[in-house]
């Protein structure tokens, strides 16, 4: 069976667990090649990297165990210019003096090869079959940072066959190739200094491996105001036990460069309100604010201090009102491998207005291997997990209404033309 390899970035280090069972009588009687993607073979791409695992079955007295000895198997490809594979021997890009697992494939070109591991006189193969990537680029796609704060991009790709972003961050070998550039770097991550700004500096993401590499011209560059956009519609009551999502997005002197976004990156204080009335997370985009009171409005001040600069949020004001009906934006999704869509929930309460409120239910798929879906801040975000299936995506508020909806999710290999 061929499956498709998603990115493995998780999979780079993962180290197959081993023990001795040879020395209490026991012997390898079999063994198998497999991976997270499970079949005897995978789809993937060039400069991707897939790790597998050597499964040896072990034979003696009592029934027969499974044991995974990737560590003490022997790997190789039968085309090296397609695919390598490590024997704890390939340095990882990026300089960390770290090395590809034993069992990593690195896919070098398009094309088709057969990996091998040999253990104890027994031997067992999977083949991998790569299809060309397309360009490599950058995001986000920033030209400006605000000095003294981070930013963490990607390196993503599409292939031939998919318009579906890879995320290759985790295998490039990022660098900043201009000297004195006002950045320090761990990884992906740039840590903007002080200054000067105005002045260009490159940031590349190289995969090294397979001879691909992308470059983006930066420039620190001065904020002019820090600028809020809310989820919610102005003028109206947020139900209690729901919550408002505020963008903090951070504007700069040059009104050409895109903005950057700031919600982790700002410090929060509040102007109006109980300090226990509310609870608050926030991810890269913004905060989400959960009145946990309705006795008085809410108002926050955020702050970014390397700049000088505040803004208040408008007042947030929490009522009693019944949840009575819920509407899902969509109850059908076709989703290709890797792809994800954001559903949105809007719910009519007992004022007669319906709102926005997927960060406020409870999200759950059928078949995670399938489809997952996000909960939280992240709420009702699907993506597709496999090659081509059904779920379904359960919806249910965290209240005593008894509504639910549903959103039924099919995967699929490759968009329809």
């Amino acid at each position: 069976m061929r499956t498709a390899a998603a990115p493995a970035a998780a999979a780079l280090l993962m180290l197959a667990a081993c023990s001795g069972s040879v020395g209490d009588g026991r012997r390898p009687v079999k063994i198998q090649v497999t991976s997270v993607y499970g079949g005897d073979s995978v789809d993937s791409y060039e400069c991707a990297a897939v790790q597998l695992t050597a499964l040896a079955t072990f034979s003696g007295e009592g029934d027969d165990t499974l044991e995974a000895v990737s560590e003490r198997s022997t790997w190789s490809s039968n085309d090296t210019g397609v695919a390598i594979v490590s024997n704890g021997d390939i340095p990882i890009p990026g300089g960390s003096g770290l090395y590809y697992a034993q069992g990593t494939v690195i896919v070098l070109r398009p094309g088709s090869a057969t990996i091998t591991a040999d253990y104890a006189g027994l031997r067992a193969q999977y083949g991998i079959s790569a299809t060309s990537i397309g360009e490599l680029s950058i995001t986000p796609e920033l030209t400006r940072l605000a000095p003294e704060t981070s930013q963490t991009f990607k390196l993503e790709t599409t292939t031939l066959e998919s318009s579906v972003p890879l995320d290759l961050t985790s295998v490039a070998a990022w660098r900043v190739v201009t000297a004195g550039a006002p950045v320090s770097t761990d990884g992906a991550k740039l840590q903007a200094l002080t200054g000067p700004v105005n002045t260009p500096f490159v940031l590349e993401a190289a995969l090294p491996l397979c001879g691909r590499s992308v470059q983006r011209e930066l420039r620190l560059g001065p904020l002019r105001a820090l600028q809020l956009d809310y989820e919610q519609a102005a003028g109206l009551f947020l139900p209690l036990g729901y919550s408002e999502y505020v963008s903090v997005l951070g504007l700069f002197e040059d009104a050409s460069a895109p903005p950057q976004e700031l919600g982790t990156q700002v410090t929060g204080e509040l102007l109006e309100g109980d300090e226990a009335g509310y609870s608050e997370s926030a991810d890269n985009t913004g905060r989400l604010i959960q009145p946990l009171l309705a006795k008085e409005p809410l108002r926050f001040r955020y702050s970014l201090e390397s700049a000088g600069l505040s803004v208040d949020t408008r007042p947030i004001e929490a009522r009693e009102l019944d949840l009575m009906a819920l509407r899902l934006s969509t109850d059908d999704v076709d989703l290709e491998l890797r792809d994800s869509l954001q559903a949105q929930a809007y719910g009519l309460f007992s004022d007669g207005i319906e709102r926005p409120i997927r960060h406020d239910l409870s999200w759950s798929s059928r078949s995670t291997s399938i489809a997952t879906v996000g909960t939280g801040i992240k709420g009702g975000e699907i993506t597709a997990q496999s090659l081509e299936g059904d779920t379904v995506i359960d919806v249910r508020p965290n209240d005593l209404s008894g509504l639910s909806g549903e959103i039924a999710v099919h995967t699929y290999r490759k968009k329809p033309q």
